[in-house]
């Protein structure tokens, strides 16, 4: 067994016995609780038919309910525990799926498709098999967008340095990576729970900006509970004063009923969601880091909270919104609110947070995406020990590649070539016959492009790559729904190319049998006026065609149009392709042997 497989494997198994450890405890305690609560009422009635003084009878229950709280919160602990194994067990298996090309997965990234995206759709990068699945090992949804904008858009060079760094950092630290991990799985992160509880945070108070409404908040409870025990252990007050006080309280709520309900509308769902951030940014804080990037990171965690940790503050916010969200049961509404005024006080509690923290919230949040989006590349790196990182070159067009391989085909099925396009105004022209493998390459290119250009390893044993921008034309469709035909989309892509020239950043484009919806005399000549137009600006690429006369403009324009192949051999009735890149225009093709495959008179 391949030894990555093998530890794997092994900490599958380690933490599978941990979660049925934890299993056990959870049963033994769940079933404390039960002979608890029965303990609690049973022992309450027979005191009762006993006719055991109430004051004792109360005190036992009391203390019953004491005991059953601590069950109830130590049972959470126990259910926490055990639930981190058995992700930790499901986080193995996923990574030895990644490796045998199983790909289940719950999140493919389509959301974040794009048929107007300059590279996206041709490049597999989200979808079921995709290079997204390859990579996300994300769990909030600020971590899945910031993972999935680095693949849509090249970093600085700077940056991706910086990345690399962290990565470098990060990769062979499997314990701390799967923990992390881990420990964001605990809870669905709803990405529209914690956007309206951004948006909320970022207004203005409602209730602690009126003194005089804090005042009555704090003074009308002391009043109520007061009249209520003078009315029950004295004769000086009627119940008519507890129940003026109790409508005035509920004139006050209702008040303010406005304000309170749109906080608790708009921050109710994020609750379990902070509580889960809450344990990956203590794990964050906790940790020590030597690159720039990380240490950023856990720096951010501590800007502008005085004392506390960020994970202290967002326990302290999941606390004071979990004692918000009380008011949502009509029982507990209608008798503790009339009499505490608990929406107002704890109101007032959430926006004195608001004041002092909600500054730097949110850059507790973009800390938070970037420590898991580096965590998924460390992941994916630690995956593939033999992928190198890419150096960045400072040049406008550089792609120069030994051994370069589809990171999503198998290492077992997966053919390498060496490839190198370095000079603005250059086209390679890859000629070659059916299924020879013209358009894996032009992927394999494009794939490895976005992964250097993001700051993860690529696959080859080396790669040098500049800054630039990758646009690829392979996938074009009709459209009746547009009245668009396939060649029409084609023209429309490749105007998207034509608008990007002028801009000054560099431009490596990919493009598959151009023009192939045409005739054979206007897809030569339209291709090689394309090209031409190409070489006046600041771009350089490959073009995939079936086109042989193509390969002629190598003649006029030297140097600037390079000619490669892929080829094919028949051999007793049968094809055979080796998928390698030679230089040259190709010599071979196979259509007449596949139609007479297929039962066609040729």
């Amino acid at each position: 067994m391949e030894p990555l497989i093998l530890t794997y494997k092994q900490r599958q198994e380690t933490f599978g016995k941990l979660a049925g450890q934890w299993q056990q405890k959870f049963n033994v305690f769940s079933w404390l609780r039960v002979l608890t609560f029965i303990g609690i009422v049973g022992s309450s009635v027979l005191l009762i038919y006993l006719n055991v003084d109430l004051g004792l009878i109360l005190l036992l229950v009391v203390a019953g309910l004491l005991l059953f709280s601590w069950l109830v919160k130590k049972h959470q602990t126990i259910t926490r525990q055990r639930n981190q194994y058995r992700f930790l067990v499901q986080i193995n298996e996923e990574e030895q799926d990644r490796l045998a090309g199983k790909f289940y997965p719950t999140d493919t990234g389509s959301d974040f498709s794009d048929p107007l995206h300059p590279y996206t759709g041709d490049l597999d990068i989200f979808g079921r098999s995709s290079l997204f699945v390859l990579l996300n090992r994300t769990n909030s949804s600020g971590g899945r967008q910031l993972l999935a904008h680095w693949m849509k858009e090249a970093a600085s060079i700077g940056e991706i340095e910086a990345r690399q760094e962290a990565v470098a950092e990060l990769r062979g630290d499997i314990d701390w990576r799967q923990q992390f991990q881990a420990s964001g799985r605990h809870v669905h992160d709803d990405p529209a729970a914690i956007g309206h509880l951004l948006t909320w945070l970022n207004e203005p108070p409602q209730i602690g900006n009126r003194q005089w409404l804090v005042a009555l908040t704090y003074l009308l409870p002391l009043f109520t509970i007061g009249s209520i025990l003078l009315a029950l252990f004295t004769e000086s007050v009627t119940y008519h004063l507890p129940v003026l006080l109790m409508l005035i309280n509920a004139a006050l709520l209702r008040y303010t009923f406005r304000e309170v309900h749109q906080a608790s509308e708009a921050t109710y769902q994020s609750v379990q969601t902070l509580k889960t951030y809450e344990k990956l940014l203590y794990t964050l804080e906790t940790q020590s880091f030597a690159s720039v990037m990380l240490k950023q990171i856990r720096s951010q965690l501590g800007k502008g909270t005085g004392v506390a940790r960020a994970s202290q503050q967002i326990r302290k916010l999941a606390s004071l919104l979990d004692n918000l969200q009380a008011r949502r049961n009509v029982y507990f509404y209608l008798l503790v609110n009339t009499t505490l005024l608990w929406d107002l006080f704890w109101m007032i509690r959430l926006e004195r947070w608001k004041r002092g923290i909600s500054p730097v919230a949110r850059q507790w949040f973009t800390a938070l995406a970037q420590a898991e989006a580096l965590n998924s590349l460390a992941g994916f790196a630690y995956a593939n020990p033999q992928y190198p990182m890419p150096t960045v070159s400072e040049a406008d067009i550089q792609f120069s590649a030994t051994a370069l391989g589809h990171p999503l085909i198998l290492r077992e099925k997966r053919v390498k070539n060496d490839f190198t396009l370095s000079k603005r105004g250059t086209t390679g022209v890859i000629t070659g016959s059916n299924m020879s493998g013209k358009s894996t390459f032009l992927r394999t290119v494009g794939i490895n492009g976005v992964l250097a250009l993001m700051g993860a390893p690529v696959c080859a044993n080396s790669l040098s790559v500049s800054r630039f921008q990758i646009f690829t034309a392979m996938r074009t469709q009709d459209s009746l729904e547009e009245s668009v035909s396939s060649f029409y989309a084609e023209l429309k892509r490749l105007r998207q190319l034509v608008e990007l020239l002028p801009a000054d950043q560099p431009i490596f484009y990919l493009l598959d049998e151009i023009l192939k919806g045409t005739n054979s005399h206007d897809r030569h000549e339209g291709a090689k006026a394309l090209i031409r137009q190409l070489h006046r600006y600041n771009a350089a690429g490959l073009v995939s065609t079936h086109d042989l006369a193509l390969g002629e403009l190598a003649d006029e324009m030297p140097g600037s149009v390079l000619n490669y192949s892929f080829n094919s051999d028949f051999k007793d009735g049968k094809l055979y392709f080796d998928y390698q890149l030679k230089a040259g225009i190709c010599r071979s093709f196979n259509a007449s042997h596949l139609m007479r495959q297929m039962g066609i008179e040729v």
